[in-house]
């Protein structure tokens, strides 16, 4: 190769670079919250189900609710829970890292026409339509389901969760609310209760198993089930039976038996 021509090649490749490096990407557009008016309050919107599912076909339903939970510790999976001033609501939105899109506090949208209102273990929930007879519900994964059914808008200050002190707030009324039940007593095993679940360890052929703890609140037991999955499910605990803790997360249920969804460890307040 002669040097006019190496000088040639060389002078090109400088030039593509720097014109590689002077190129503009198309950046993100800015986030615009959507604004809306709600035409139902969730509490009216669940009382709609009446133990059979229900296809929303209805145009004008509006919801709206701020979200209180986030799934960036592995505990909350596939769902997305949101309450206003009157219930809470669990909705199937099926993708995982829904907390960067979805934050605590953000007010959430939700026109539900081609939805399905169902429920799990007799707590009511929103999602597609299921075509498996054991499930009333399905997940919403496809985003163009996403995209007209589900609205981000404005951030907001994370709500304040319910406080429980008596039994009587340990209701159907309450649930996929925020609460902190104040004062539970830990039930569970003798030998106290040393983590909250169990991990995958793949070295061991150990299953990742869902730890379910019992906590006693005025009479009432509800239990903490932890996901094996969850980024603090092998942590020490180290509670001993009686031992007193507020305790900060999702109230769900599951027939008969209530059930306490932690969304991290914040949520748990040794006394």
């Amino acid at each position: 190769m002669s040097i006019n021509i190496l000088k040639y090649t060389v002078a090109l490749l400088v030039s593509a670079a720097l014109t590689a490096g002077c190129q503009k990407f198309d950046e993100p557009e800015p986030f615009v919250p959507a604004e809306m008016e709600a035409t139902m309050t969730l509490a009216d919107f669940k009382a709609l189900y009446t133990g059979v599912p229900i296809e929303i076909t209805e145009d004008s339903i509006v919801l709206e609710g701020k979200v209180i939970s986030t799934d960036r510790s592995g505990n909350v999976y596939r769902s997305l829970y949101i309450e206003d001033a009157t219930a809470g609501l669990e909705v199937k939105i099926g993708r995982t890292g829904l907390y960067n899109d979805y934050k605590e506090g953000q007010t959430i949208y939700i026109k539900p026409k081609y939805l399905c209102l169902g429920a799990y273990g007799e707590s009511v929930q929103l999602g597609a339509v299921s075509y498996e007879e054991r499930y009333e519900t399905a997940y919403i994964d496809a985003q163009a389901l996403i995209d007209r059914t589900v609205f981000r808008g404005a951030y907001g200050e994370p709500l304040t969760p319910m406080d429980i002190t008596s039994s009587s707030q340990i209701s159907d009324a309450n649930l996929c609310r925020l609460v902190r039940l104040c004062g539970a007593s830990y039930q569970g095993s003798e030998d106290g209760l040393r983590t909250w679940a169990v991990s995958q360890d793949p070295l061991t052929g150990q299953e990742a198993e869902y730890g379910q703890q019992t906590f006693r609140l005025d009479g009432v037991d509800v239990v903490v089930r932890t996901s094996g999955y969850a980024s603090f499910a092998d942590d020490e605990v180290g509670l001993d039976i009686g031992t007193g803790c507020n305790l900060t997360g999702i109230l769900t249920k599951y027939y008969d038996t209530f059930q306490l969804v932690l969304l991290d460890l914040d949520g748990v307040e040794v006394l």
